[in-house]
């Protein structure tokens, strides 16, 4: 199971503005910086703004920035922003009537990794992807 691409570049974003949080950009520099499609970028930077994990100032010094502590941002955020959290509560191989009750061949597993995911995402901050964020990305 990956994320999906949006969120794998939202994930580089947020992770980018965490190595450079004294900083603020514009989305043409964040475009090229990450090699991100310049109007799919400004969408997916609206998004975050909105579920105000990032906030924009105007003007020629303007441009995006963290508008929360990197150790108040969770990985299950920007997740949620981007594909919502509910594929992760789904059946793996899709069945729709998959429970306990009424499990699927990997149900019993799947609840196992399911619960490592979620565990993950809810206990990892932008601090942490910071911290082992080698290199500015």
């Amino acid at each position: 199971m990956r994320f999906q691409k949006t969120t794998e570049h939202a994930i580089r974003v947020m992770t980018y503005l965490a190595v450079n949080k004294d900083r603020r950009f514009s989305v043409n520099v964040l475009h090229k910086e990450l090699n991100i499609p310049y109007k799919y970028l400004g969408r997916l930077m609206s998004k975050l703004s909105q579920a105000g994990l990032v906030e924009v100032e105007q003007g020629k010094y303007g441009g995006f920035k963290l508008a929360r502590d990197l150790d108040k941002i969770y990985l299950y955020e920007i997740v949620g922003v981007v594909e919502g959290l509910d594929d992760y509560d789904r059946c793996i191989l899709g069945f729709p009537q998959c429970s306990s009750e009424n499990p699927c061949p990997l149900h019993f597993r799947w609840i196992e990794i399911q619960k490592k995911l979620k565990e993950l995402m809810y206990n990892t901050t932008l601090a942490d992807l910071q911290q082992f964020t080698r290199k500015k990305i």
